[in-house]
Formats: structure tokens, C-alpha cells, sequence
């Protein structure tokens, strides 16, 4: 009689952590888009997507697409290596969380951290002196850009609010 009079709590127990690891498993964290378009005086655009995770007013990870769009005067291989050299060198940092892919009009970085990583936006400008030249701002205390951590603290609202602030379109 006693033995019959445990097993029925023990399942109930049971059956009650299996829907909480469930829950916590399936919640959705909360998720902020935001983009942002530069086009330079040499017609080329920058394109960046910026897809943010949070979790108890923390960034828990980041998915940074940049897409350079390149005139059809700069489709040319050693233009596109020229860059494409300059995106691997600027984001050497990040090892293996970065991959770069060409077109034959335009480069595309894939950034996603989860880590303790720091990624710059609004980083990339060109100009042109004789040819093409390439900027990639790396200075994370530099005004000219917006750099982002995980862990840093924000709110959705002051997340969104800070990256309109320097321009960009959030949903």
C-alpha cells in the first residue's frame, strides 16, 4: 500500500519537470531586425542586416550580414580580391565565425557571434584617389561607428532606439 502511494507523486513530479524543461526549451527569445544602406560616392552600396537576440535585457547573439554591392566598373577580379582581402583581414578577429562569400556583383559577410565577441557596424567606406580604396574602421571607441558585445544591457526599445539613432531602420 505504501509503495502505490509514492508512485503516483514521483510521476506527477515527474511529468511536471518534463513540461518546465519543455517551456524553457521553446520559448522564443525576443528578436530585433535592423538594416542599414550606404551608398558612396563610387556607387558602391553597403548593405548591413543586423538580427539580434536577447535574453533577460542581454544581447545573447548576433547575425551581421554586410552586402557590398559593386557597380559593374569595379566587377572585376582583382577588385573583388582587393576587397574581399580587406573583409578577412578586418574581421580576422572573429576566426571562424565569419564567412565571406563573392558574386560576381557583389561580396556578402555572414558574421554570427554567441560569445563573448564584439562586431563594428557602419564600419566600411570607399573612396577613390587613382583607384579604389577601402576603409574598414576597426577603432570599437571610434564615433564614426556603432560597436556591439554580447552581454551588452539593453532593453529591446533602447536597442532599437540607439540604432535608429545612428541611422538604421528597426523592426
Amino acid at each position: 500500500m505504501k509503495t502505490k502511494n509514492r508512485i503516483l507523486p514521483i510521476i506527477l513530479t515527474f511529468l511536471i519537470l518534463i513540461i518546465i524543461v519543455y517551456l524553457f526549451i521553446n520559448i522564443k527569445q525576443p528578436l530585433v531586425e535592423c538594416e542599414k544602406t550606404i551608398t558612396s560616392d563610387s556607387l558602391i552600396s553597403v548593405k548591413e542586416n543586423l538580427a539580434t537576440t536577447f535574453s533577460g535585457n542581454k544581447i545573447t547573439k548576433m547575425e551581421l550580414t554586410k552586402t557590398i554591392v559593386l557597380p559593374e566598373k569595379y566587377q572585376n577580379d582583382s577588385t573583388i580580391n582587393y576587397i574581399k582581402e580587406a573583409l578577412d583581414k578586418a574581421y580576422d578577429y572573429l576566426n571562424n565565425k565569419k564567412k565571406i562569400i563573392v558574386s560576381d556583383d557583389n561580396i556578402i559577410v555572414k558574421i554570427i557571434v554567441d560569445k563573448d565577441e564584439t562586431i563594428i557596424l557602419n564600419n566600411i567606406e570607399f573612396f577613390e584617389n587613382t583607384n579604389l580604396q577601402i576603409k574598414i574602421n576597426t577603432n570599437t571607441k571610434s564615433k564614426d561607428v556603432v560597436t556591439l558585445r554580447i552581454k551588452d544591457k539593453y532593453t529591446e526599445g533602447g536597442f532599437m532606439t540607439h540604432l535608429k539613432n545612428n541611422g538604421y531602420v528597426c523592426k
